[in-house]
């Protein structure tokens, strides 16, 4: 005798199927981040932790950066880096702030409300109470 099968009863294989379908749209999200915007972001808790997944850190980051967030283009030399960090920046020069960042981060402050950057290298780094934002390529380091 078969069981008689009701409207409620789950086919075999569908919570495996529903499962499947989950992880895909929560990986998506980088995915699409990477081929539709051409970025790609991730986050360190602190220099050391960004400096051994980068393989290493610009010379100018403070070594107590910490809560450090990456954007880099997947299409171009670009890259924009936010964290904070009490001791702030050495060895940098303070100029006229003349460009902006090409890989924006959201939770970062507006650099047009910014009037003066330090340029570290090849990068321009505006602050905001105790707040970084940095930028590659710069106007300002050529």
């Amino acid at each position: 005798m078969t069981k008689p099968r009701l409207p409620r009863d789950i086919p075999p294989g569908a919570a495996a199927l529903g499962m499947a379908a989950i992880l895909l749209t929560l990986s998506g999200c980088a995915a699409i981040d990477s081929v539709a915007y051409g970025r790609a972001e991730s986050s360190y808790a602190t220099a050391q932790e960004f400096a051994q997944a980068r393989g290493e850190a610009p010379a100018w980051l403070p070594p107590d950066a910490r809560e450090i967030t990456r954007v880099v283009s997947t299409r171009a030399e670009a890259e924009s880096l936010l964290f904070s960090s009490e001791d702030g920046l050495a060895a940098c020069e303070d100029v006229e702030r003349v460009s902006a960042p090409t890989m924006e981060i959201a939770s970062a402050p507006d650099v047009y409300a910014i009037d003066r950057v330090a340029v570290c290298g090849e990068w321009a780094v505006a602050e905001s109470d105790g707040t970084f934002y940095a930028w590659t390529p710069a106007q300002e380091a050529q």
